[in-house]
């Protein structure tokens, strides 16, 4: 008699509840049990998994340590399964959304996460919706840290954001004609919320070409420290190819945050030591630095030597906070082809790249291939979302 595959929702559950212990964490599972049923019924390492477009090719999660939330259990995913349409995925990321900020943070969180999406929650998404939306959340030793959607967007969704994030979405978008907006996040935390737009660039991107940019958005002093920490993580390359840049602006308390995502796979021949090379950078902030080293640890499984496949290494600034860095990992364990590559914390991290973008990487945009929140300047700081409506 044949053993029925346990699903990768099960798998996940103990992967879950194993890292967040090791993290000293509260357990995402806990939060999202039923999300992880309907979206990962399918065996662990069915093929039909890598039919998605947050790590095309990969098991649909994605986990992520941020230095400025060192200490959380960090996750986003595609909700639902292989088959569910993207406007089946905006509507459950929706509902798992407003659930999770109703219980946890209140009815005032509430009421300004729904204004801030009704533009994609109320409407049909369209046509030729490539995703719909993803999921992402955070957990510490405290509970439910934050709760995010990733809505894809279109140019004339800039309308439905914020006004000084649509002021300075339309003012990059003039500056450089490169960037298209692909998608939008939402998040609510205990305190605040957040939103985020996101462009994809179009073409090769010479870093130093953000710096009127950066100017205009009033972080252009912030230059030099996205520019060290660039030169030591990317090898020495301030040119970065077409389909490997995502940027990302988000308006806070103290201004405009430029975040720079670039996706590894879209560089033709990324620095074989990109975790030393992190390591490296992070040496200047020791706390930073043991974080990572920490959650490398507990987020590699027992039976891997390496939590995962490096996708994402992102830089962000803000007007008085230099570059800081976030790492975006493909877990191991759940592949359902091919061996383990080489990732942080294995013996020889020559990581194996196989083509596959974070978050953009494969949309159609005219053509193009998508790879894959005092101040000088125009913006003066401006409070961070807190839930007032």
């Amino acid at each position: 008699m044949m053993r029925t595959k346990p699903s990768a929702s099960d798998l996940t559950k103990r992967r879950f509840e194993l890292a967040s212990r090791r993290l000293g964490t509260k357990n995402p599972a806990e939060a999202i049990g039923g999300l992880l049923d309907r979206s990962f019924h399918l065996p662990a390492g069915d093929p039909r998994y890598g039919n998605n477009l947050l790590t095309p090719g990969k098991f649909p999660l994605e986990h992520s340590y941020s230095e400025v939330a060192g200490n959380a259990f960090r996750l986003d995913m595609q909700p639902l399964g292989p088959e569910a349409t993207p406007h089946a995925r905006q509507q459950e990321a929706s509902r798992e959304m407003r659930r999770l900020t109703q219980q946890n943070y209140g009815a005032q969180a509430l009421n300004w996460f729904d204004q801030r999406s009704e533009r994609w929650r109320a409407g049909m998404s369209h046509g030729d919706s490539r995703f719909g939306a993803w999921f992402g959340m955070a957990t510490d030793s405290h509970g439910l840290q934050e709760c995010k959607v990733y809505y894809e967007m279109r140019e004339n969704d800039i309308d439905a954001l914020p006004p000084t994030l649509k002021h300075a979405a339309r003012i990059s978008m003039q500056m450089m004609p490169s960037l298209v907006p692909i998608f939008t996040s939402i998040a609510c935390g205990r305190n605040r919320g957040a939103q985020r737009v996101y462009f994809f660039n179009q073409g090769d991107l010479r870093l130093l070409d953000l710096e009127p940019l950066l100017n205009q958005l009033g972080i252009g002093k912030q230059l030099p420290s996205l520019l060290a920490a660039a030169g030591v993580i990317f090898g020495g390359r301030f040119i970065l190819p077409e389909g490997s840049v995502i940027i990302g602006l988000r308006d806070t308390s103290k201004g405009i945050e430029m975040k720079l995502d670039v996706l590894v796979a879209g560089m033709p021949d990324p620095p074989q030591q990109m975790y030393q090379l992190l390591n490296m950078v992070l040496a200047e902030r020791p706390t930073s630095q043991m974080g990572l080293q920490r959650w490398v640890q507990a987020m590699t499984p027992d039976h891997a030597d390496n939590p995962g496949e490096i996708g994402v290494i992102s830089i962000r600034v803000l007007q008085d906070t230099p570059a800081r860095c976030s790492l975006y990992l493909r877990p191991s364990g759940y592949d359902q082809m091919g061996r383990l590559s080489d990732g942080p914390g294995s013996h020889n991290s020559a990581y194996q790249h196989h083509g596959h973008m974070h978050n953009g990487q494969g949309y159609q945009h005219n053509g193009s291939s998508y790879r894959q929140n005092g101040h000088s300047g125009i913006y003066a700081p401006a409070p961070q979302d807190p839930y007032r409506v």
